[in-house]
């Protein structure tokens, strides 16, 4: 029987690299829960950024009423 190095080298990647199942699974939770806080946070605020901006901007100011044309009338 032919001996198959490329075989060999694969079992001995995979027998120094172990299985990192459990690491992955860490990884792949930690992940999905960041990006999930960061999806609340843009949930949260990001429709009132536009209100603040025209707040800001002075598009929501109340209009002053003139007391001149008030006594006139």
């Amino acid at each position: 029987m032919a001996v198959n190095n490329f075989k060999e080298l694969e079992d001995k990647i995979i027998s120094e690299r172990g299985s990192g199942d459990e690491e992955t699974k860490k990884k792949v939770n930690a992940n999905i829960g960041f990006f999930g806080f960061i999806s609340t946070l843009l949930e949260l605020y990001l429709p009132k950024v536009g209100e603040v901006l025209k707040s800001m901007a002075g598009e929501n100011e109340v209009p002053k009423k003139n007391n001149n044309q008030s006594e006139k009338e």
